[in-house]
């Protein structure tokens, strides 16, 4: 009965998860693989739910394994992945997903063939045996894995720190329950000689917690979007929020001129983007331009936000380099020059703004091709 009742509560707060999720719109290849999460873990739910309540088997909620928990690891690797390089390929996804359908259609096959007769408790044990050490090994490699690739990345604004803050928690979290589940099988087994410890109440809270931290992380994406608005010019509704947050504010457009000159005078002489951890309060302090100016700045008058302001500089620096003659540096090195944590990030932000790779943009260069800047 208790777990009935904790699995239909979980069941219950995915639901609403997904829900506040897609009405708030996932925005990149992320937040649609941390969606694709909330529905795989609401269909493994809804899977557990359905042998107590509709098939009422109890041997086959404890022993089948449904083959979900082999998709949590994958997908947390690829989420990693993601937050380093946008770009992942389908073939890389379909890979490491490949155990998920696999021993699905094992569970399924199990489940008829027990209910029907055909097939034996005794095959259903030894197959929940393989998979159980295969889960294990999956929710330990992969997130240690991911833990070591995040620790080489560093976030260069502020939805990649919240994507990173998001995924340290998960691992962290997710590592402590399979040391504390491996330590729990461990000590029961020491004292009994038997291996059969049921922690199911482990999976079940670490679900809850994850879909908490979810939650909280698109709820602050969407603050940091407020409040650092790209506007488009075909959406009047943003434009208009966009006059309505600036209405009370004194800066007129003589204003803004003076202070236009004074950060591009500024931003030319200091440099001041070649700095990896360089801040919106940075730039106000060293300008004395208040904050809130400064947005209001970049957001009418450029239509970009803080840190594509910063990194269209640092990338107009990486393309000076290139065309420099004399000067060949590797890509990693360019990268860290001109002001960026990692070259997954210069890569993507080089190519938005040129089109092109930056080896892609240097080889042009080197054939005397016209290269034009989109």
């Amino acid at each position: 009965m208790m777990s009935i009742v904790i699995l239909s509560c979980v069941n219950f707060q995915t639901c609403v998860a997904i829900y506040l999720f897609n009405i708030l719109r996932p925005k990149d290849n992320f937040e649609k693989t941390l969606n694709a999460f909330l529905f795989i873990l609401l269909i493994h739910l809804g899977i557990k739910l359905s042998l107590l309540v509709v098939l009422k088997s109890n041997f086959l909620y404890n022993n089948n394994a449904s083959g979900f928990s082999t998709a949590y690891g994958p997908l947390l690797y690829l989420l990693t992945r993601m937050l380093i390089s946008p770009e992942v390929s389908r073939r890389t996804i379909a890979l490491h997903m490949a155990p998920l359908p696999l021993f699905t259609l094992v569970f399924f096959v199990n489940s008829f063939g027990y209910l029907r007769g055909a097939i034996s408790p005794r095959f259903i044990d030894t197959y929940s045996y393989i998979y159980q050490w295969f889960s294990i090994v999956s929710l330990i490699i992969y997130p240690m894995v991911s833990w070591r690739l995040l620790k080489k990345h560093a976030a260069d604004d502020p939805t990649a720190v919240l994507k990173k803050k998001l995924l340290t928690v998960i691992i962290r979290m997710l590592l402590s329950a399979m040391a504390l589940g491996l330590a729990g099988v461990a000590v029961y087994y020491l004292k009994t000689g038997r291996s059969d410890l049921n922690l199911w109440i482990l999976p079940y809270g670490c679900f809850i917690v994850f879909l908490v931290l979810i939650l909280r992380y698109k709820m602050e994406t969407v603050n940091i979007f407020r409040n650092t608005p790209e506007i488009s010019s075909t959406n009047a509704t943003v434009e208009l929020t966009i006059n309505k947050q600036y209405k009370k504010s004194a800066l007129d457009e003589k204003r803004m001129d003076e202070y236009e000159a004074v950060i591009r005078g500024f931003m030319e002489k200091s440099k001041i983007y070649l700095e990896p951890e360089i801040s919106l309060e940075d730039l106000s302090e060293r300008v004395a331009i208040p904050k809130h100016h400064i947005t209001q700045l970049l957001s009418e008058r450029f239509n970009k936000n803080f840190y594509t302001f910063i990194n269209e500089y640092r990338i107009q620096e990486a393309i000076s380099k290139l065309k420099a003659p004399g000067l060949d540096l590797n890509i990693l090195s360019l990268a860290y020059d001109c002001g960026f944590n990692s070259k997954s990030s210069f890569n993507s932000y080089f190519k938005k703004i040129t089109g092109l790779t930056p080896s892609a943009y240097r080889k042009e260069i080197q054939q005397n091709i016209p290269v034009t800047i989109q």
